[in-house]
């Protein structure tokens, strides 16, 4: 793993410690995890550039579109299902985590382990554009189907609003998403951006977790049990992602398998997160913190299929 890797890794986790034991800090932080996610977003639309949306669209129509409908709705209606028949507590978690767009570091993991770029990129922006429409819809048809089947399964808050989470999906991505289509007209404030782009994604993630945790401070010293299922269920969430990575069709070339691979189990688990301190619980927030850990721990296993499956890493 290179040093930047590293590095990101290793702020993320010192980020969580420091903000379990920081309680105070969660008042003066409490805008930070939202401001922070979105510049994060803006740096990362920034890098890929909207014109990949297009060009790649345009060439790989078919393998986008697949792996697009299995983010967004194939995967989470997976997740849910295991989770709801072994680990009910967790399951709107799994569903709502499963459910995020392909994560903006996915194409740093593709470009290290030589899977198909072209297709993480275009993915990771088409299914962030989706996500204010596709997660609200995603709940209210699970809702609405397990209001049948089983009553009271799904355990959605009795005051959530639908329309203002799409509401807030909506700020949070499209005005990154539009700053960073403006911004690259102008190709010299662009590169001077780009140049400084990981010690500021480093630093902005780093204090976006630092604020998230300090306000989950309480919850944490006082129910470390809690914790630990948590990191049990985004284990576990992890391993289902990457089960279906089984069902991939082995004559699907090498490279193009673990851009599929990645773009399963490499999602924006801090948007979730972001979502879950204001529509849902605790449970679903802290399992979508606790996602950092399997996320990065992933890497390891791209980097095996690669080799299984006769693709060159960078």
């Amino acid at each position: 793993m290179r040093p930047r890797d590293l590095a990101m890794i290793l702020v993320s986790f010192c980020a969580m410690i420091a903000g379990a034991f920081s309680p105070w800090l969660a008042g003066p932080l409490a805008p930070l995890p939202r401001l922070c996610l979105m510049v994060l977003l803006y740096l990362g639309f920034l890098s890929v550039g909207t014109e990949a949306l297009f060009i790649h669209a345009r060439l790989i129509p078919r393998p986008l579109a697949a792996l697009v409908a299995m983010r967004l709705a194939v995967l989470p209606l997976l997740a849910f299902a295991v989770f709801e028949a072994g680990l009910p507590g967790f399951a709107l978690g799994a569903l709502l985590i499963g459910a995020s767009s392909v994560g903006v570091v996915a194409p740093v993991f593709s470009i290290m382990v030589g899977a198909d770029t072209a297709l993480v990129l275009a993915a990771a922006l088409i299914t962030s554009l989706l996500l204010p429409l596709s997660v609200p819809a995603l709940l209210c048809a699970v809702g609405t189907v397990m209001d049948h089947l089983r009553p009271g399964t799904l355990q959605l808050p009795a005051d959530l609003s639908l329309s203002g989470m799409t509401l807030s999906l909506c700020v949070t991505i499209l005005i990154p998403f539009g700053a960073a289509f403006l911004t690259r007209r102008l190709p010299s404030l662009t590169a001077s951006i780009l140049k400084r782009q990981f010690p500021a994604a480093l630093v902005t993630n780093g204090v976006s977790i630092l604020a998230i945790f300090s306000q989950y401070s309480e919850v944490l010293r006082q129910s470390p049990a809690l914790v630990f299922q948590a990191l049990g269920a985004a284990c576990l969430l992890g391993l289902v992602m990457m089960a279906a990575g089984v069902l991939l069709p082995s004559a699907m070339p090498g490279d193009r398998r673990l851009a599929f691979l990645i773009s399963y189990g490499t999602m924006n688990n801090v948007l979730m997160l972001i979502v879950s301190m204001e529509f849902f619980s605790v449970t679903e927030a802290l399992m979508a913190a606790m996602y950092l850990v399997p996320l990065n721990a992933l890497l390891l296993w791209y980097r095996r299929r690669a080799q299984a499956w006769g693709v060159h890493e960078a």
